[in-house]
């Protein structure tokens, strides 16, 4: 494994932008140049941008990395034979996926990477916790991203139990948010904290199910919601985070301090979380670059454009460069004021493109039982 790679994942500040630039910017070079020399996909991809890895002088080149839409990968498999430990998917029960492995040497710098974060954050706790999961009940034949990474988050804290919005059940998944209402309030009568994971989407359709019962309660001390996925197919019945932290707060007793997000994307395995002013700061092991949506050209901070996302881990496909369907800014971090000492990224919205399949894919016909 590059070197490179080692050190900059093993960073004890995973916010040090200058301390971390070197290790960086050769790690890029280096991914670039092993998929250029092995993949004969990638090298075409390369070809047709005019790019060669020997035009990464610096940093400043980057730019240069061709970017490859997340939905390309769902279409077409140009993946290396790779020393796979782990193989996940990206999210789309009902549509393609892309295909993703890792080797156990990526495995565990992802594990730095998690506990370096979760520290800076104090998500850790020696105590542990009950578990209101919102999202998928982890089984066998469900090998996304976002069914590990909210498994792997319910261990910031010992869990105890673990409760799920959607349970598996003769080879679908079913919402059952009524047994999920009736598990948070009798365990808001116990003294053992709660951690509440999972969509925003299904935090909200359970607050809004709580207050139709006429429902409230007090979580005990030491609970915290951490959230992330996005409101993706929901987006219609979306509100401000200030509406829905209100909300927790009305009707769990939750403060926004003990509110977390997490963004990521399967073909960009980098954990953002969001700072004590709730903003996604870009931790070392990535860069963002917000590009023009019809020019693709790098816009300055402040500028609203498609989220291009960077990062040197190698994996068994060209996940370098990557482009989202996010639509999003960059802020400086003077404009936070957290302490944080790197940019921070907002996320806007997201481009209508009807064939992408994301994080909750499916999950509004199970709402309305479908599939």
């Amino acid at each position: 494994m590059d070197k490179n790679l080692c050190k900059l994942f093993g960073t004890k500040n995973p916010y040090s932008y200058q301390q971390n630039r070197d290790f960086f910017f050769h790690g890029m070079k280096a991914v670039c140049r092993d998929f250029y020399e092995n993949s004969n996909s990638y090298r075409e991809i390369c070809k047709l941008n005019g790019f060669a890895p020997e035009q990464l002088k610096s940093e400043e080149d980057l730019y240069r990395i061709p970017v490859i839409p997340t939905s390309y990968f769902k279409r077409n498999d140009i993946s290396l034979e790779h020393s796979s430990f782990v193989k996940v998917t990206s999210s789309g029960t009902s549509g393609k996926v892309s295909k993703i492995s890792y080797s156990p040497g990526e495995i565990l710098l992802f594990s730095k990477m998690a506990i370096r974060l979760g520290k800076i954050h104090r998500i850790f706790s020696l105590k542990p916790a009950h578990y209101i999961m919102l999202g998928y009940q982890p089984v066998r034949e469900n090998k996304t991203v976002i069914s590990k990474t909210a498994t792997l988050s319910s261990m910031y804290a010992l869990p105890l139990s673990r409760k799920y919005a959607l349970t598996y059940k003769n080879g679908k998944y079913q919402l059952n948010l009524e047994g999920l209402l009736k598990r948070t309030v009798n365990l808001a009568q116990k003294k053992t904290a709660v951690r509440i994971i999972g969509f925003p989407s299904y935090l909200f359709f359970l607050l809004e199910k709580m207050q139709e019962a006429n429902l409230s309660c007090r979580l005990p001390k030491g609970s915290k919601i951490l959230l992330g996925g996005g409101w993706k197919q929901f987006s219609q019945q979306e509100i401000s985070k200030e509406k829905l932290y209100a909300l927790a707060k009305q009707t769990l007793g939750i403060e926004q301090d003990q509110i977390h997000e997490f963004f990521g994307a399967a073909e960009h395995p980098v954990l953002y979380c969001t700072c004590k002013n709730h903003h996604f700061h870009i931790p070392s092991y990535a860069r963002v670059i917000i590009r023009d949506v019809e020019t693709l050209k790098p816009l300055d901070n402040g500028k609203t454009g498609l989220i291009n996302l960077m990062t040197p881990v190698h994996s068994s496909i060209p996940i370098m460069s990557i482009m989202t369907d996010d639509l999003g800014c960059i802020h400086s971090h003077e404009e936070c004021g957290c302490g944080i000492e790197s940019d921070y990224l907002e996320i806007l919205g997201r481009v209508g493109a009807q064939d992408v399949k994301t994080c909750s894919a499916g999950a509004k016909d199970i709402l309305e039982g479908g599939i």
